[in-house]
């Protein structure tokens, strides 16, 4: 095993799902995960595009103390919980699976497999999750609405006036934005049942990235449900999946943009590909990790640098990376967040930090941030023990977001789909 070993923790086989030892460590200036199947042989998997001494300063920013990790295969072995078990922390949020339908066909979609039977739970069912969701995460829980695309639900007005009669009062709409950009009316309705924030797919300001993503161009489509949402009152995330080859000259213009339509847009959130659900062979090598992800930011946007990020704190600090900023009178982004930046811990903290982001807000403030989502290839087990975004399960429980759609290689998931 080349290069320096920074600890052992657990992981599973690319091919077939099978629970494995794994290590990190640094070879080149980078950071890999490195395991073998007993069946399959051995793979490795870029994590991190950086020095293992940069990596372990973010991981004591974000609260974790690398002495404290495994340092031996054995210790590794004992750590608790499994790649399938319930969520071992409660949300910060969580998802209700709304309908598998989807009126396009992505590469990277990782919610729905081509050719799944359509399924779409039933109001009753849907207020049974979350009554019992709410019971187990509190009354601060934030939710989410997700797909499939869940405007596809022509009911998805009552089910979020649902949710909110429930007493939630943070409901987010994850969306394609289609629809919203048809129907003004629709923004209206969404606003009035109750929903508070669009996160609406956005990867670029030109073409490209949307014809190679749904083979179409779609541009003017996501602006007018940018615009759409605002006038009817609802914040918008920008949410830009980032593909290798594909938009990453691009997390610039896409700053600028919400910079420009602030402060209905609120945030900015990016989330490099990762590679379950549909993908081609051979994609997980082009992999683009946080480091990586910052450095092409902070070169595409002169307001942005790499000492205003900071790492998530109450979920593992290798899953996110967090920023914000506020509007100057020159009409610049000036940064509120710095090398300093000590996020306090606990789920309540985190819940309210999103609330003051996203909710609705004539407050000129932007977020820019994001997640990098585990798959087959990188997940480990210390991440998903410390997972803050998690899916309801049949009976409100919360299922970890990467161990839910974690998918092989060969398109076998450990978990059935919106069930």
């Amino acid at each position: 095993m080349p290069g320096r070993l920074l600890y052992h923790t657990k992981s599973v086989c690319p091919r077939c799902l099978r629970a494995v030892p794994a290590a990190l460590l640094e070879d080149g200036g980078a950071v890999y995960m490195e395991k073998g199947c007993p069946e399959h042989g051995s793979f490795r998997c870029l994590v991190w595009e950086d020095t293992s001494e940069a990596y372990l300063a973010w991981l004591r920013r974000g609260g974790l103390e690398p002495g404290q990790l495994p340092a031996s295969e054995a210790e590794a072995e004992a750590l608790p919980g499994s790649f399938d078990a319930r969520a071992a922390r409660q949300p910060a949020s969580a998802a209700l699976m709304t309908t598998n339908a989807c009126g396009l066909d992505c590469p990277v979609c990782f919610t729905r497999r081509r050719g799944e039977a359509p399924r779409q739970p039933g109001l009753d069912e849907c207020a049974e999750r979350l009554r019992a969701f709410r019971q187990r995460a509190g009354e601060g829980a934030l939710l989410e609405l997700c797909g499939g695309e869940p405007t596809e639900r022509r009911d998805i007005c009552e089910l979020a006036a649902l949710a909110s009669g429930l007493g939630f009062d943070f409901i987010q709409l994850n969306t394609n934005g289609l629809r919203l950009a048809e129907s003004p009316e629709l923004c209206a309705r969404l606003r009035e049942s109750g929903v508070t924030t669009v996160y609406l797919g956005f990867d670029g300001l030109s073409e490209g990235p949307y014809l190679a993503k749904y083979g179409r161009p779609l541009l003017e489509a996501k602006q007018r449900a940018v615009e759409n949402s605002i006038a009817a009152g609802l914040a918008v995330v920008l949410a830009c999946c980032v593909l290798p080859g594909g938009n990453e000259g691009e997390l610039g213009a896409v700053v600028d943009y919400a910079r420009r339509h602030m402060p209905g847009v609120r945030g900015v959130y990016f989330q490099p590909a990762s590679w379950f659900g549909i993908y081609p062979a051979g994609a997980q090598a082009r992999r683009i990790t946080i480091p990586g992800l910052i450095r092409r930011l902070t070169g595409q946007h002169p307001d942005i640098s790499e000492r205003d990020f900071s790492p998530g704190h109450y979920e593992h600090p290798q899953c996110s990376f967090n920023a914000c900023y506020m509007l100057d009178r020159r009409g610049r982004l000036c940064a509120l967040t710095g090398p300093d930046t000590r996020p306090e811990p606990g789920v309540e903290r985190l819940r309210a930090t999103l609330r003051r982001s996203w909710l609705p807000s004539k407050s000129p403030l932007l977020t820019v941030g994001g997640m990098a989502f585990q798959d087959a290839w990188n997940i480990d087990l210390l991440r998903l023990g410390r997972c803050s975004i998690q899916i309801i399960g049949e009976d409100g429980a919360g299922i970890p977001l990467c161990a839910k759609y974690l998918s092989s290689s060969g398109g076998d998931r450990l978990l059935p789909g919106i069930d």
